[in-house]
């Protein structure tokens, strides 16, 4: 019986490095954009799953990683032909981003607008959601609920692919009895016996349901894509984020927080991707000399065929 709880061995590593992630987005008048990400940190934490680079292997995108002793710096360069761009890793948090352009009388208006995930964790951890807020995140207090939930959802998982492995359980009961069982952890020393011991701690957790080896490897493996996602969450407390947007012409609206010559700017951190979607938007607008000229001959044209009608009429 081999389930894993590394959640927990995250809770037992409390050292936290700041990761500044520096996205930059520059769109053309053509409609191509250059996408940039710049990531400065720890090195474990610019290789870990909860921000990580898009990466394709053609002529038109490159990464780079420089390494010194503590500090590593991670570079990625991208041109997008599209006027769509989305990116959804397995764990990390994921990105799309929309341009939409419309041609007027004398102008051309550029509208961008970009999402990032949100986390869900408000919804699907409230304790955990408390402890991060409060900056209390070494509380043991939100760490029963989160495995309590990781096992329902496990054992959810299982009852959709139910199979002759996958043996028909209460689920409710099963999830109770591990909430009772994890109501109990009340010091980090018990946290390190159940790491420590976390195959004997299961097995004995399960003994009154005697299921089988097979059931609980299938459980393993459902609660490790919760763990995951959970972990990589957790993970993006430490990264800060800096949105760059250059559009074309002259900024006309948007939700920006500054901006710095032609240059809008967004700054934020795990705060604004606890629960919902971060949306971020900008209009921008072009005036073409050439649509200029050509409409102002044509209006003189049009005035002067109205001033010669006017003329014969009179006559």
């Amino acid at each position: 019986m081999k389930i894993k709880f590394s959640i927990l061995a995250l809770l037992l590593l409390v050292n936290i490095s700041c990761v500044e992630n520096v996205i930059t987005i520059q769109i053309f008048p053509d409609g191509q954009t250059h996408l940039k990400i710049v990531s400065i940190g720890d090195s474990t934490d610019i290789m870990d799953q909860d921000f990580e680079h898009p990466f394709y292997d053609d002529n038109n995108s490159s990464y780079e990683i420089y390494k010194t002793d503590s500090i590593w710096k991670a570079i990625t360069n991208i041109v997008i032909k599209d006027s769509s761009f989305s990116y959804k890793p397995r764990n990390g948090l994921a990105f799309s981003f929309h341009l939409n352009y419309s041609a007027k009388f004398i102008s051309n208006i550029y509208k961008f607008q970009m999402n990032l995930e949100g986390r869900n964790i408000k919804n699907e951890y409230p304790l955990l959601y408390n402890a991060i807020t409060n900056h209390k995140l070494d509380s043991l207090i939100w760490l029963p609920e989160a495995l309590t939930i990781i096992i329902d959802k496990a054992l959810s998982d299982l009852e959709k692919n139910m199979t002759s492995d996958n043996i028909e359980i209460e689920r409710p009961r099963l999830v109770n009895h591990f909430k009772n069982s994890f109501s109990r952890i009340s010091t980090f020393e018990m946290l390190e016996e159940i790491q420590e011991n976390r195959d004997i701690y299961i097995r004995n957790t399960l003994k009154p349901f005697k299921v089988s080896q097979k059931f609980s490897d299938n459980l393993s493996r459902a609660m490790k894509v919760h763990e995951d996602r959970l972990k990589a969450s957790l993970g993006l407390q430490d990264d800060n984020f800096v949105i760059k947007l250059l559009l074309p012409g002259e900024p006309i609206s948007g939700n920006a927080m500054s901006m710095d010559k032609d240059t809008l700017i967004w700054k934020f951190g795990i705060d604004s991707l606890l629960n919902e979607n971060y949306y971020l938007h900008a209009a921008s607008v072009t005036t073409s000399k050439d649509k200029i000229q050509k409409n102002s001959i044509l209006v003189i044209f049009a005035l002067l065929m109205i001033s010669i009608i006017l003329l014969n009429r009179k006559r």
